[in-house]
């Protein structure tokens, strides 16, 4: 695409300036006279051309001409503010000015706008998406399953609707219901507390699977004077074997030194970058510089890393295999639960992995609640 530009200059004898451009092979595509100043249309190229050669007139650069005009008028400075006023105007129009919890009950109605606070939906909040509605539904439901039936959110205009069925939960305790928490696993007795039956066994005693830890059965001198439904935790010593097959050859990642710095802004659906990185591989790391609604604006320090290829060796490798399989173990841990002791029965290298045996002891609750039933005898016996 050619670029034109107009360009002006004061003359006497228009055709005299004309002849000369045309001599010096000079091409003119317009040609405006306006009192003791004439106006050019020329290519852009030619401008330098024309003030080397035609010495004997001062030429003005005014303007350019069709789509190379229209870039001239577009400044980064304009466009930055179309973008924030369009931005603005979409900011404005999802921001919700009222949020109407309908519920008879101000007890219930309290609790859901707490947890609606919580996840993010009070007045001048951001609308957030149909998905994420579901999801905080979906999450209060849970979280207040002993008091909600069921729950939604509409959202009309700037407001947002919720509505509310309220659980009712008849509490009562079944009758003629007794258990005894019995053994789930064999193991070691570590520790065991009850609040409610009396306890069979001892710490330090061995328990097999089934065994009764806590009774329902109240005894005085060999005699059951009461029944109820036990109620403790027991902790056991317990084994495991467990495998790990690990690749010998594994990836590392290490920084370089260089770094970048960006800005994001985090929303409802995700974190956004304001640059694009120039860095072709890279970790990030942010800090807040300030919120505003539901937006959250960070610096980010980008700092560039390379991978390369290593390998592992019998000793680093069954210690890697060590620890994956302390993490995969302990996401089964419940409160009290851990690791007692850990040895490698067998680790050996393969073609293309190491295969490592692991015996682990753990201190694990072998609690578990069996409904019995009660004897009656027969009042003539």
């Amino acid at each position: 695409m050619k670029h034109y530009i107009y360009i002006k200059t004061k003359v006497r004898n228009q055709n005299k300036i004309l002849v000369k451009l045309y001599k010096n092979k000079i091409n003119v595509y317009d040609c405006i006279k306006k009192g003791n100043e004439i106006y050019l249309k020329v290519l852009n190229d030619d401008y330098e051309k024309i003030k080397k050669e035609i010495v004997t007139a001062k030429f003005y650069y005014v303007t350019d001409s069709g789509i190379f005009k229209l870039k001239k008028m577009i400044t980064p400075l304009k466009i930055f503010a179309v973008i924030l006023f369009l931005f603005l105007t979409n900011f404005f129009s999802n921001i919700i000015i009222k949020v109407n919890v309908v519920h008879s009950n101000k007890e219930i109605r309290d609790l859901v706008t707490k947890a609606l606070d919580l996840e993010g939906i009070h007045i001048w909040s951001i609308k957030k998406d149909y998905n994420t509605l579901q999801n905080i539904k979906n999450k209060i439901l849970n979280e207040y399953k002993d008091r909600l039936e069921w729950l939604e959110i509409e959202n009309i205009g700037m407001s947002y609707v919720i509505r509310i069925e309220e659980r009712i939960i008849n509490n009562y305790e079944e009758e003629n219901k007794y258990c005894h928490i019995i053994a789930s696993k064999s193991g070691i007795i570590d520790s065991i507390t009850s609040t409610k039956g009396e306890i069979l066994v001892h710490e330090g005693q061995y328990v097999n699977e089934g065994d009764i830890l806590i009774s329902g059965e109240i005894k005085y001198n060999d005699e059951v004077k009461n029944d109820v439904c036990a109620n403790g935790n027991a902790y056991a010593e317990v084994w495991y074997k467990t495998k790990v097959s690990l690749p010998i050859e594994y990836k590392t990642i290490t920084r370089t030194g260089k770094k970048r710095f960006n800005i994001s802004i985090e929303t409802d659906s995700g974190i956004y970058k304001i640059l694009r990185s120039r860095l072709l591989t890279y970790e990030t790391e942010r800090k807040v510089l300030f919120r505003f609604f539901n937006f959250t604006f960070y610096k980010e320090i980008e700092y560039e890393t390379i991978e390369t290829k290593e390998n592992y060796d019998l000793e680093n490798g069954t210690k890697k295999a060590m620890e994956l399989a302390d993490e995969k173990i302990k996401m089964k841990f419940s409160e009290f639960e851990k690791i007692n002791t850990r040895k490698v029965l067998k680790n050996i290298v393969n073609d293309s992995t190491i295969d490592v045996e692991i015996f682990y002891s753990i201190i694990e609750n072998i609690s578990k609640r069996e409904e019995y039933e009660k004897l009656v005898e027969d009042e003539g016996s």
